[in-house]
């Protein structure tokens, strides 16, 4: 889905989040946030018979080959948007336009009340959440919130504590685990589930994103680093690191 969640979101202006699309300065290219497909500044860009400057046609690449970016935030879920089923609903209709009445038939025959309810709330997190995020940069511009958290794929399976895991806690588990050179030799591997997560969020970086691998690739970069590299292949796949098509032709990276 989104190529920049957990990662770099924190780092995402809100007007990047808005657009679908974000201006990497060093590059001075325009940035799609669903695909990485990028427009480099003073290049023109054809589209159905336009002439498009870098950002013009980055917004409208997102369009065209992703949809409105209003439903590709809400279908993150509320893993990451915090709205509940039903005010997704209700989002999801008010964007399109449908009236109370015809959202409160579509809810299962709720009353227009409960969904003016639904939209009065909504409207109250959003002045809060204005005000939780000058907090929260605050505390950046003070350092007081400087310890970070790994990132882990969306796609891993568990969702408890065990992912909870600060850069500090994660450095200590790959010291124990890993020994030196590049790439590092995985000397041990865990068992327990957190120490687990974050070895295998380490060697999934030997692979690149956007790229496939066959099976005879995977085999040969995991075995760089340890000797029981089926193990590892199973758990990468297992916990969502890898994907692997059904009949294990191909790997990718998610």
């Amino acid at each position: 889905m989104i190529n920049i969640i957990d990662s770099h979101l924190i780092q995402m202006p809100l007007e990047a989040l808005e657009n679908g699309y974000y201006r990497d300065e060093v590059s001075q290219r325009y940035i799609c946030l669903f695909c990485d497909t990028s427009f480099e500044e003073g290049v023109i860009y054809p589209f159905d018979g336009l002439l498009l400057v870098a950002q013009r046609a980055a917004g409208r690449h997102v369009v065209e080959a992703h949809g409105e970016v209003f439903e590709l935030l809400l279908r993150l879920g509320k893993q990451y948007t915090g709205v509940s089923e039903i005010q997704q609903t209700v989002l999801q209709r008010v964007y399109e336009g449908c009236s109370d009445r015809e959202i409160a038939a579509e809810l299962g025959g709720k009353s227009v009340s409960t969904v003016r309810n639904h939209r009065f709330l909504l409207r109250r997190r959003q002045k809060e959440a204005k005000i939780f995020l000058a907090l929260m940069n605050l505390l950046e511009r003070k350092g007081r919130n400087s310890t970070g958290f790994i990132d882990f794929p969306a796609d891993i399976p568990v969702k408890d504590d065990r992912v909870v895991v600060t850069t500090e806690e994660a450095q200590k588990i790959l010291n124990k685990h890993f020994g030196p050179g590049e790439p590092s030799a995985l000397i041990s591997f865990p068992r327990k589930q957190k120490a687990k997560l974050v070895v295998l969020n380490q060697l999934v970086g030997l692979f690149e994103r956007d790229r496939s691998y066959s099976e005879k690739e995977v085999n040969r970069i995991l075995s760089a680093v340890y000797s029981d590299y089926v193990t590892i292949r199973r758990y990468l796949i297992d916990y969502g690191f890898l994907r692997r098509k059904r009949d294990g032709s191909e790997y990718h990276r998610t």
